[in-house]
C-alpha cells in the first residue's frame, strides 16, 4: 500500500470486519445468552454504522487525493 492509498486500507478494514462478524456468528452458535446479546448490541452492532460511515469517507477522500495527485502531475 503506497502512502495516501486509502482504497487498500478501506478494503482491508472491510475484510477484517467481515472476518470478525463471521467469527462472531460462529461463536453465537455456542454462546447465546443475555451476556452475548448485550455484547453484540453494545459493541458489534454499535460499530457497524460507524464503520460504514468511515468506509464511505475513506473512499471519498481517496477520490480527492487521486484527483489532487493527477492535478499535481500535470
Amino acid at each position: 500500500m503506497r502512502t495516501g492509498d486509502l482504497t487498500a486500507g478501506a478494503a482491508k478494514l472491510q475484510e477484517s470486519w467481515k472476518k470478525l462478524r463471521a467469527h462472531w456468528d460462529a461463536t453465537t452458535v455456542e454462546w447465546h445468552d443475555a451476556v452475548s446479546q448485550d455484547f453484540e448490541a453494545r459493541y458489534l452492532d454499535a460499530i457497524e454504522p460507524q464503520l460504514a460511515a468511515t468506509l464511505d469517507r475513506m473512499r471519498a477522500l481517496a477520490q480527492v487525493l487521486t484527483s489532487a495527485q493527477h492535478e499535481c502531475e500535470q
